[in-house]
């Protein structure tokens, strides 16, 4: 006899993408298209997909992420953030734990925002 199917939701998937705006938003088009375009024999995702984006420079994503999460705001778009990702070369030294942050913010990341990416990107229309 099999033991008995839990009925609870698969876990989440957590994607943490870190890059600029270019970067970024060609990820995000990515998973419209493969996400939107799977067929229903496929079956749906294996799980919902947290992504955790983080901008590396200026990115006009940051500051209305900030606005719905204060922690996002703090971690990176602070000035000692913005100053290292702001600039054309990369520093000597890293004047902080750049990947201590990363993993810290992904860590803590508990509140889920529902963005409508999809139909920002459906709406907006493909621009390349």
């Amino acid at each position: 006899m099999s033991p008995p199917r839990c009925p609870c939701p698969p876990p989440a998937v957590t994607l943490v993408a870190l890059g600029g705006a270019p970067w970024l938003s060609s990820l995000l088009r990515s998973l419209v298209r493969s996400l939107s375009t799977r067929s229903p024999d496929m079956g749906g995702p294996p799980g919902p997909l947290r992504l955790l984006p983080v901008g590396l420079g200026p990115h006009p994503l940051g500051p209305y992420l900030a606005t719905l999460d204060p922690r996002y705001g703090a971690t990176f778009l602070d000035p000692p953030w913005r100053e290292l990702f702001g600039r054309s070369e990369a520093p000597h030294t890293e004047p902080f734990d750049v990947v201590g942050r990363i993993l810290t913010y992904a860590a803590g990341a508990g509140a889920t925002h529902a963005l409508p990416v999809a139909e920002a990107m459906l709406t907006r229309g493909d621009t390349r």
